[in-house]
């Protein structure tokens, strides 16, 4: 639960910082009056988090709140950030209106862009919630419907998880035809900007999400009090709805940082070459621009299968090193948790290795993919890719968290028993509706918390690496194709080092730690046989004492 909240937490931060160093890039080529379009998403973006310091202070809620009502009573919250983001944004603009430097029609664009940006994320994440929350029909459906089998648990949680994407992409499709008939270039910037304006009240929130999960495990752990138990599974429940709405703000933010890293790579690449790049045209759909669509479209499932395959070997080589080391197992003679810390410690640090180990297969796919993307298709192809990997990562990515928190949540539906039978009898964790769902849980875990949010970093990555290298590039790759079987034989063989350093470095603290662990047995083993024969001696002095008194 920690793991997931930090990467949340850092997913939505690097948004933010990437949203406001491009939109103040936009708006100091857009416009005649750079000091205010460059300053009027930092505005939003520091009154936001002011506003969320004070607005996360405190929430309203009583004993008779279900998670439902205390995720309301929340979003309440989030609605007087928006009021007060508003209110400093229109002050500002009005102030530039009336001192001449922008137009009556500017200003009422930028307070409609603005509004729009701060609800549309809000939105997808209720769209969201109508498919994650066990409140709803869709979750309740999932639950009732395990009875037929682990068929119908997957078939129907895949199927919901793709249907919740819908809405999401109408409503970003609509914000981005709106902001670009209003304010062109730096209508989308100031959107983007718009949308991060809350990201410190949804980083609270995924703590909140993480606070609760916590407690309700404590809860079970330490007591049997029936009232105490119960506002730990409103808590539970609450906690997934919480850590579910910071994954899908984590998409809209990093499809709103791709999108404004697009529009600046365009930007910078024009104007360094004396053209407007408002004005650059061409054939939209050249040999190059196609196949840059197409890379854009693949790159994000082989990224997904990427991931899946390294968590999957992760999760074998803990099996394995649990099975063939005793060095994690408990023990015995210690009260729990001292137990079991000995243990964690080791199993930490071996997980810190293998997690490195396998991760460098991700970072250097994201790190080869716009260098291809640039030295075979050019700076057209380029951006492209990065717009159709936009598009779908961020549909994949909720479709992936959707539906592995729907399996997620359906499962707690039966376990805190509001699952009933045709008597109204309670169906707990004891049926096979809970096994079935179990199943669903196991293959949704790394969809949810693996897959799904390290699409948002894959897709950000790519972006502000081709922004970076973007100089490397010509418009049209007559020259540079070469280049790019240079970048795909050297990603290999980095690949490969990274694999063999990394292994070298796991086999050798797997023995270190092997190594210490007999040392301290046999430590051990030379005290116990001390303690022995100093009690033998005792025993033998007291015998001889007692020997010597008889006679």
């Amino acid at each position: 639960v920690i793991c997931d909240l930090t990467g949340t937490c850092v997913d939505l931060f690097e948004s933010m910082v990437l949203i406001l160093s491009t939109s103040a890039i936009i708006g100091a080529k857009t416009s005649a009056v750079p000091h205010f379009l460059t300053g009027l998403p930092f505005w939003i973006v520091a009154s936001g988090n002011v506003g969320c310091s004070l607005a996360a202070f405190k929430i309203h809620c009583t004993e008779r709140y279900s998670a439902r009502a205390l995720r309301w009573s929340l979003r309440l919250s989030l609605l007087a950030v928006i009021f007060f983001v508003q209110f400093v944004q229109v002050a500002v603009s009005y102030l530039e209106w009336v001192h001449g430097s922008i137009t009556f029609t500017m200003f009422w664009h930028f307070v409609l862009i603005s509004t729009v940006g701060q609800l549309l994320p809000e939105f997808c994440v209720m769209t969201g919630e109508y498919f994650t929350s066990p409140d709803y029909l869709p979750i309740r459906s999932l639950a009732a419907n395990s009875k037929n089998g682990v068929v119908q648990v997957l078939l129907q949680g895949l199927g919901q998880g793709f249907i919740s994407t819908a809405t999401p992409a109408i409503l970003l499709v609509l914000a981005v035809m709106i902001t670009w008939g209003l304010e062109g270039h730096y209508g989308l910037a100031l959107l983007a900007s718009s949308s991060v304006s809350g990201t410190g009240f949804q980083g609270s929130i995924a703590s909140f999400g993480a606070i609760s999960t916590n407690a309700y495990k404590q809860v079970h752990l330490t007591t049997y009090d029936s009232l105490s138990r119960n506002r730990a599974n409103t808590l539970a429940m609450l906690g997934d709805i919480a850590m579910q709405a910071g994954n899908t703000i984590s998409a809209i933010n990093a499809f709103s940082a791709v999108f404004n890293v697009a529009l600046t790579l365009l930007a910078q690449t024009y104007t360094a070459r004396n053209m407007d790049y408002q004005a650059v045209s061409g054939s939209p759909l050249s040999e190059w621009s196609q196949a840059g669509l197409v890379l854009g479209v693949v790159m994000p499932f082989l990224f997904t299968g990427n991931t899946t395959v390294s968590c999957l070997e992760t999760s074998k080589s803990f099996m394995r090193f649990c099975k063939e080391s005793n060095t994690v197992s408990k023990i015995p003679r210690l009260p729990f948790p001292q137990s079991h810390i000995k243990g964690l410690r080791i199993l930490s640090s071996f997980g810190t290795v293998t997690s490195m180990r396998l991760v460098f297969s991700p970072i250097i796919h994201s790190m080869i993919c716009p260098l291809l993307g640039g030295f075979f298709l050019g700076t057209r192809g380029l951006i492209w890719l990065m717009s159709g990997m936009n598009v779908i990562g961020v549909c994949l990515s909720l479709f992936l968290i959707n539906s592995g928190q729907s399996w997620v949540s359906a499962r707690k539906y039966v376990l805190f028993g509001h699952l009933k039978d045709a008597d109204g009898d309670a169906i707990g964790p004891d049926s096979a509706q809970y096994g079935y769902l179990g199943v669903g849980e196991m293959i949704g875990g790394p969809l949810e918390d693996v897959s799904g949010p390290a699409l948002n970093n894959f897709v950000k990555l790519v972006a502000v690496f081709a922004f970076i290298t973007g100089g490397l590039y010509e418009e049209e790759p007559e020259t540079t194709w070469l280049f790019g079987f240079v970048c795909l034989v050297a990603s290999f063989l980095f690949l490969a080092i990274a694999r063999c350093v990394l292994s070298c470095i796991l086999d050798c603290l797997t023995k270190y730690v092997e190594k210490r662990e007999r040392q301290k047995l046999e430590k051990q083993r030379a005290k116990e046989a001390r303690e022995a024969e100093q009690q033998r001696l005792a025993e033998e002095e007291a015998n001889e004492d007692e020997e010597e008194a008889a006679g």
